[in-house]
């Protein structure tokens, strides 16, 4: 059984994992495109703030009807749709050029990318059960930090060595070189995505065999269909828990290269490397966290403890004006806590859900998370304009760490155990 899951594993979760950064990039590159633009565009910091988390409100709106564009359509084209569509307006950005043109652009960037994350649960639905998931979300949750590790510097040296040429500022080159990528990736989707166990030409008849079996015999006690689903109270607790770290989550990613850049005196690809150090210890920390809860079978603190110790560092990086390397190093504790309850988490509702609920259930958790990327980014640039400093939005994000983490255990312990009760032992 192993070795099938190995091969799913290669064959699926990699080209998903790029998909998903380049997805994240061209979702965050608007915090390195913020280091000149708003000048270019006369921007407030609150209008900045306000713009970058629209993105969300677009996001959001789409997440429930996902399911059913996901049960409808396939999860290939959706996957693939989702692609090309966010690819042509991440480079249509480009034409921004007031505040207006920038509004519209986010949100239209939030409604096509709306309909890939429930498509890649619901793929990963067909292909793992819930019990396996949270090593997978793990890897596929490399997206977030790699995005920055590599999309910082990326996005940064793009803005400067690229500026003015043929006619076009650093941040329309980035926005143009970035989301091409996207388009050429959907269009590879169309052929490379196997949405059925059947059709996996790279497995032998009997690891189709157990594959299907073990997934049957997990999904016997799940919601199938959406709406009796909805009425899960175990759903909403996993909503309000997802919107409160990822107030947190959202209020770093667009904000971080200027609270880096406030450290003073860098280029704008020093400030991408120094951006990508808090991403590359969570990319570790994640990994680590992730395949320690596998091996002991221990969920609970796990998922709850990194995103409590995320709180107490971003409380400490207040404390911390003008000691620029305790500065970072605050941040890189705090992502780091972040990211891994963000992956231990995702493996949750997988745990009471599947079929078509599984997507739309998937839709409405991360409608949390998408309110809190409107919300964060927003609340922190009027903080940040109000008070002159970082201070009261980054004693605000960790306030909701803490809430987060709070919140995690009220999660039914069942659903925190090594396996959800079946009526099966998995090998």
């Amino acid at each position: 059984m192993s070795a099938a899951y190995r091969k799913i594993t290669l064959r699926i979760v990699p080209l998903i994992l790029i998909c998903y950064f380049f997805g994240y990039l061209d979702r965050v590159n608007v915090g390195f495109a913020k280091l000149e633009m708003v000048n270019d565009l006369q921007l407030s910091e609150a209008a900045y703030g306000f713009g970058a988390g629209l993105f969300f409100i677009g996001y959001l709106l789409l997440q429930v009807p996902a399911g059913y564009l996901v049960q409808r359509l396939g999860v290939r084209w959706c996957l693939a749709g989702s692609m090309i569509s966010w690819g042509i307006v991440s480079v249509a950005t480009l034409a921004t050029h007031d505040p207006i043109s920038f509004y519209a652009f986010r949100f239209l960037l939030g409604v096509t990318e709306a309909s890939f994350f429930p498509a890649v649960i619901a793929y990963f639905s067909v292909w793992f059960p819930s019990f396996r998931l949270s090593k997978v979300m793990s890897l596929l949750f490399l997206a977030l930090p790699l995005g920055v590790i590599l999309g910082g510097p990326l996005s940064g040296w793009i803005i400067d060595a690229t500026h003015g040429g043929y006619g076009l500022k650093g941040w329309q080159w980035m926005f143009l070189l970035e989301g091409v990528p996207a388009v050429l990736l959907g269009l590879y989707l169309v052929k490379a995505v196997v949405e059925r166990i059947e059709d996996a030409t790279w497995l032998t008849e009997t690891e189709k065999s157990a594959v299907r079996l073990e997934l049957a015999a997990e999904s016997k006690d799940k919601q199938t269909s959406l709406w009796p689903a909805l009425r899960e109270p175990t759903l909403w607790i996993l909503f309000v828990t997802s919107f409160l770290y990822n107030i947190g989550n959202y209020g770093l990613v667009f904000w971080m290269p200027s609270m880096i850049k406030a450290l003073g005196g860098l280029t704008n690809f020093q400030i991408g490397l120094v951006t990508a150090v808090p991403y590359l210890v969570a990319a570790g920390a994640m990994l680590a966290n992730s395949f320690h809860s596998v091996k002991t079978g221990e969920r609970l603190w796990h998922t709850a403890l990194p995103v409590l110790i995320g709180g107490v560092a971003l409380l400490a990086g207040v404390m911390t004006r003008g000691m620029p390397v305790l500065a970072v190093v605050c941040l890189a504790v705090g992502v780091a806590g972040i990211q891994c309850t963000l992956a231990m988490f995702w493996s949750l509702p997988s745990r009471i859900l599947a079929g078509t609920a599984a997507a739309g259930g998937a839709g409405l958790v991360n409608i949390g998370a998408a309110s809190a990327g409107f919300i964060g980014p927003a609340v922190l640039g009027l903080l940040n304009q109000v008070t002159g400093s970082t201070t009261a939005g980054l004693s605000l994000l960790a306030i909701a760490l803490f809430a987060a983490g709070a919140l995690i255990f009220a999660i039914p312990k069942h659903l925190m155990a090594r396996h959800v009760a079946t009526t099966f032992e998995p090998r």
